[in-house]
């Protein structure tokens, strides 16, 4: 990442998110924890009692902002949604309305991104470059989704001005959590979205003794999530894989 890009990057507070992010997920310690879930309670349901993950976990784990602004999406027409793509990113009204309705509504893949940030980066339009990193980041990882494809065009509206306030992550990403986790527990759920890092991280700060030949500790880093990482590879479709609930 160029260095001029990267001081744009830093003011938006989310290289922690790219940092923290665990490169291997553990889908069968993670279907364990959600078969566990209760929705009723946000809570999981232990041998020996209830635990959930608190503001304060997300603080220690990750450092990254829960006492801040908040956002509330605003769904907008096609015309104003297409022009903050155009304004945002520096590309062609025609490519983004292409980009529309190649994925049938007001979503914008990820190799698209990919791809403009390349371009963005190539003809060092930084500020615009940026905005397409970080609005990739968060798709992967605040804001995933089951797809693994798409990224709503809404979620810029977060990264359009350069002097943006700093948004409260901590809270989106715990509160996203939540939901995708009241989404897996129902019988007829077959993935997990939201953002996984988080949760396994917290199983490994929680319950270490059930994750010691699972993981390697790797050297002390400034927040917790930075100290561990996988030690071989989960195949991926094991995160499909759910026997039924009676």
């Amino acid at each position: 990442m160029p260095e001029k890009m990267r001081r744009i990057v830093q003011d938006f507070h989310l290289m922690d998110f790219a940092g923290c992010s665990l490169t291997m997920l553990d889908a069968s310690l993670l279907l364990a924890f959600v078969e566990r879930w209760h929705p009723k309670t946000s809570s999981f349901h232990l041998p020996f009692g209830e635990m959930t993950m608190t503001l304060d976990n997300v603080d220690v784990l990750f450092h990254i902002p829960i006492a801040s602004t908040f956002f509330t999406p605003v769904y907008r027409d096609q015309g104003t949604v297409v022009r903050m793509v155009v304004d945002a990113l520096e590309v062609d009204e025609v490519e983004v309305l292409s980009e529309f309705g190649d994925t049938r509504g007001f979503h914008l893949r990820m190799s698209w991104l990919r791809r403009i940030y390349q371009e963005l980066v190539h003809a060092e339009r930084y500020q615009a470059a940026a905005r397409a990193y970080v609005l990739h980041l968060v798709a992967c990882t605040l804001f995933a989704d089951k797809s693994g494809v798409y990224v709503d065009v809404h979620y810029l509206s977060l990264f359009s001005a350069l002097d943006t306030p700093c948004w409260a992550w901590g809270v989106a990403a715990l509160t996203m959590l939540y939901a995708a986790l009241d989404a897996a527990y129902r019988p007829n759920t077959r993935q997990l979205a939201g953002y996984l890092s988080l949760l396994q991280c917290w199983i490994h700060k929680h319950f270490p003794r059930i994750c010691e030949q699972k993981i390697q500790r790797v050297v002390a880093a400034d927040s917790c999530a930075e100290r561990w990482k996988a030690q071989q590879a989960i195949p991926d479709d094991k995160q499909q894989t759910r026997k039924p609930r009676h």
